[in-house]
């Protein structure tokens, strides 16, 4: 499903990574989108266990070992999702803090005159200032990338959709 989103027709509105995205509508929209598609891949594991139990019982049990550790691996992080709530890389609390940022800089209290909030890979600055507004790392919001299809495949699986960066300061 993380695939699906690389396509042109999903990417028209946002530059090439990994070039610094405006805080607007359309990237809490994708936001949004994002964790709707994280969390539908749960659902979808069921088919490959499906197809993994009846390969492993009377076809090729390697076949059916690989498709019970892919999927076995998709259903492991996201039941681990639902008792941290922390571990998902974008969530509604993603969401909520993008828009905390827009509104504060549509305030009088802004960081400058003409703030211009911008979501880096390390976190959530002013284009205009260079102040950082939040110390968010950017997740996989499903852009194309300049890296070749193993090696994105290999990254996408092993990620799952996290920053590749270091994570925010615990406070």
């Amino acid at each position: 499903m993380l695939i699906l989103c690389r396509t042109k027709g999903f990417n028209l509105r946002f530059a090439p990574h990994p070039a610094p995205m405006r805080l607007e509508p359309h990237l809490t929209a994708r936001v949004l989108l994002m964790r709707r598609l994280w969390w539908g891949a749960l659902p979808l594991t069921i088919i490959p266990l499906v197809f993994g139990a009846a390969s492993l019982r009377s076809g090729d049990a390697a076949f059916g070992f690989g498709l019970w550790a892919g999927a076995g691996w998709t259903a492991i992080q996201r039941l681990v999702a639902l008792t941290d709530a922390e571990s998902v890389p974008v969530s509604m609390t993603t969401a909520l803090r993008l828009q905390a940022v827009m509104n504060a800089c549509e305030d009088e209290a802004a960081c400058c005159a003409h703030p211009e909030p911008v979501w880096e890979v390390l976190s959530v600055r002013c284009a205009a200032c260079r102040t950082e507004l939040d110390p968010m790392p950017r997740p996989d919001l499903g852009r194309p990338r300049s890296e070749r299809w193993p090696a994105a495949l290999v990254r996408l699986w092993l990620a799952d959709g996290h920053a590749l960066g270091p994570s925010e300061p615990q406070s």
